[in-house]
């Protein structure tokens, strides 16, 4: 291959031998990491292993099991094209039903052959052309490639809040469910009141004695289109793949429909807001409870939820909305900035994830010497088309860096993102080199087509939210459609990477 501008096709274009794949290790086994792993094996590339940390496959949903968990993505387009599930029992699937599905894929695709299980990593150093690998058990492993598909939200978020460590009843966050504790006729209560929350309160309002239920930011709620999928058209999508196809593309595209209300398009920002303004109407008689749970900022700007029971179960005559902010834990309850005490014995955080916690617990360490969440630290959190990070050879990220969606499915993101870095290894093989290293003028002019492009969306039009650094910078969502996402990970510029 020559050494001018001519591009290479992600996907290679061509099956690659396994005598001359290098050791590759993914870093995590939830729908990134395997993802990549049967990518990989239909590619021919049989030389790699996925390490996790946990004692099981599954990620996000392996580890997410409180009441009512469920995907706020329709189930058949939160599901990989090339790993079908034509049976799945309704538009949005609850959390067991997308593990068990990931479970099948494993065994289909023969990926537990290639996992290791127990296995977390805590050092990664790239010296003498490879990376060495370190983990929490001791074991250190060696390899040629790392991809780090760990997820961008893994880790618990705790609030910032004194005296949470008096409390002298039982708390626990929402992805750390205690199954082993009966809630039935407790006094709870439930701090945040976004994703997790409006799935998890109508499933235990019933059963508690008392909730009462701490709201910091009022969200805005769509009505869920949560319907069963029939028998009969789950047999269809299973003796025909091609209606399947179409019924997910027909979802994709519906999608992808709404991304002009995250660009700031009026038409559709009225056309959103109004409809969750309705469902709030039609669900809330109360006026002032209508204006404690209606939000200040544009739709969008904050994560869009969707719930047909969460308004009903507030109005239960057990529940109490407190809007007033949480100041301090004390050994019987919970101080809000009134100076009210609300006397609890079982406290449950539903305060979502650490963003972006790709490096959490983990330090990954440059030829140079320096480790990249000092790079971050110095230089903001980024990487080339959300993969690749100059001074860091042979990587690559899983929903890296502004590859988060507001809009669609996280799954086209990394769909593009597994053709990418096979893309990458093809055109190593073809240049007979043994690393490759994004040039830092590369990123540079990525980041800021990302950063400029965000300025005329809708997260950036003042309201906070997790998408946000402390200096305002969005590090998390993409920028447009995923159509154009798709479109630039077509092809692997070689002009962009330097050889070795």
């Amino acid at each position: 291959m020559s050494s001018g501008g001519m591009h290479l096709m992600a996907d290679g274009g061509q099956k690659r031998s396994t005598t001359d794949s290098p050791e590759i290790a993914i870093i995590g086994a939830g729908l990134a990491g395997l993802g990549m792993g049967i990518k990989f094996k239909q590619a021919g590339i049989k030389s790699f292993t996925i390490f996790d940390k946990s004692d099981g496959v599954g990620g996000t949903w392996r580890e997410n099991t409180y009441p009512g968990v469920a995907c706020d993505v329709p189930s058949h387009l939160y599901s990989y094209s090339f790993a079908p599930n034509p049976n799945w029992s309704k538009f949005f699937s609850p959390g067991a039903e997308i593990q068990a599905h990931t479970e099948r894929v494993v065994d289909d695709h023969g990926l537990m052959a290639h996992t290791e299980l127990g296995m977390q990593l805590v050092k990664a150093e790239h010296k003498d052309g490879k990376w060495t690998l370190t983990f929490k058990n001791g074991s250190i492993r060696r390899a040629d490639f790392l991809i780090n598909a760990v997820g961008g939200l893994h880790v618990p978020s705790f609030p910032d809040v004194e005296g949470r460590d008096l409390f002298g009843g039982t708390g626990f966050h929402t992805a750390q469910w205690r199954h082993d504790y009966d809630l039935t006729g407790k006094k709870v209560a439930v701090i945040g009141t976004a994703a997790s929350a409006l799935q998890l309160i109508p499933e235990i309002v019933d059963q508690v004695a008392e909730l009462t239920v701490f709201q910091r930011t009022p969200n805005w709620v769509m009505p869920r289109m949560d319907d069963e999928y029939s028998e009969a058209q789950q047999k269809r999508y299973s003796k025909f793949s091609l209606l399947r196809m179409l019924h997910r593309l027909m979802i994709y595209l519906s999608y992808e429909m709404r991304f002009p209300a995250f660009k700031n398009n009026k038409w559709a920002q009225k056309l959103f807001q109004s409809r969750a303004l309705k469902h709030m109407e039609d669900q809330i008689a109360d006026a002032g409870l209508r204006a404690k749970l209606t939000p200040d900022y544009p739709i969008g700007c904050k994560r869009i939820l969707a719930s047909n029971v969460y308004f009903p179960a507030l109005q239960k005559e057990n529940v109490k909305l407190i809007t007033d902010a949480v100041t301090l834990i004390e050994k019987n309850g919970i101080r809000d900035a009134t100076g009210t005490l609300h006397t609890v014995d079982t406290i449950i955080y539903a305060t979502g994830f650490k963003p972006f916690s790709l490096l959490e617990n983990l330090e990954i360490i440059g030829p140079s010497g320096i480790s990249m969440q000092h790079q971050f630290d110095k230089t903001g959190v980024k990487a080339h088309r959300a993969v690749s990070v100059p001074g860091f050879p042979n990587f690559a990220m899983l929903g890296g860096p502004n590859s988060g969606l507001g809009h669609n499915s996280i799954i086209v993101m990394l769909e593009a993102q597994f053709k990418y870095i096979i893309g990458c290894l093809n055109l190593m093989r073809q240049r007979e080199a043994k690393l490759l290293d994004v040039k830092p003028q590369s990123e540079a002019e990525f980041d800021k087509r990302v950063q400029d492009g965000l300025q005329s969306t809708v997260w950036h039009t003042g309201c906070k939210s997790w998408y946000l650094d402390k200096n305002g910078r969005n590090y998390t969502l993409w920028y447009s459609s995923t159509l154009a996402y798709r479109r630039l990970m077509r092809r692997v510029d070689p002009n962009d990477f330097s050889f070795s």
